[in-house]
């Protein structure tokens, strides 16, 4: 009898090491799913200073249709979580690019504003790093100095981008002089500033409909269809 009690223990020991050791993973299931996330990687670890850190990270939000893959990544908490209600986190990650969902042909070039707007998210462009911070929530989430430096492309965002395709976001991308032979030239001059390095950049405050934001340049209103993004119901 003592030894099947022995036993018994030893079992539910060895059964809350494995739950213990997995609660991270568990939590990360658990909260993708709630926030309509999905979430893939090749290795998981948990650093003190650094936060949880990740190789081979994939995150795809279904209902906004856009994600990112980043063969380095690390996300780290800068206060207490409650789950329910929201996270925050800051973000550094490492040789990144942009996935969707929907698969587009390239584009040969840019004419179009909403085109430039679109561009720095299509799947070819690399980013050495990109870093900001983050807050998730139920319905949304909130971009803070989201910065990603390309080699040809460096892209800046901060706003709100809620579940229900509502967006309220203020966007700056710089373009190298390589990506700019692609965009034509009368383009550069009304709504372009120049930027060190023959580089140039263009700022764009999207607001409203997540389907066809009003796009503010320079003080004037566009219509925009952003035709990259696909919000599933």
């Amino acid at each position: 009898m003592k030894k099947k009690i022995i036993a018994a223990c030893v079992i539910i020991l060895l059964a809350a090491v494995v739950i213990i050791g997995s609660f991270d993973k568990i939590a990360l299931f658990v909260l993708s799913k709630f926030y309509s996330t999905d979430v893939s990687y090749r290795s998981m670890t948990k650093d003190p200073r650094e936060g949880y850190m990740f190789e081979d990270l994939r995150v795809m939000n279904k209902k906004i249709g856009i994600g990112f893959f980043s063969a380095r990544a690390s996300f780290k908490p800068v206060k207490k979580i409650n789950f329910w209600k929201s996270m925050d986190f800051d973000f550094k990650f490492k040789d990144v690019h942009f996935v969707k969902q929907r698969v587009e042909a390239p584009k040969q070039s840019y004419g179009k504003p909403e085109e430039l707007v679109a561009m720095p998210f299509e799947g070819r462009w690399r980013y050495k790093d990109i870093t900001g911070s983050v807050e998730i929530f139920s319905n949304g989430l909130t971009l803070k100095k989201f910065t990603a430096n390309g080699s040809q492309i460096r892209l800046f965002i901060s706003g709100d981008i809620f579940y229900n395709s509502v967006i309220d976001t203020d966007i700056t991308i710089l373009f190298s002089k390589e990506v700019l032979k692609d965009i034509p030239p009368e383009l550069h001059s009304v709504i372009m500033n120049e930027e060190p390095q023959e580089w140039k950049s263009f700022s764009v405050k999207l607001k409203g409909n997540l389907r066809s934001p009003a796009v503010q340049i320079s003080g004037k209103l566009f219509r925009l269809n952003v035709g990259t993004i696909v919000v599933r119901d």
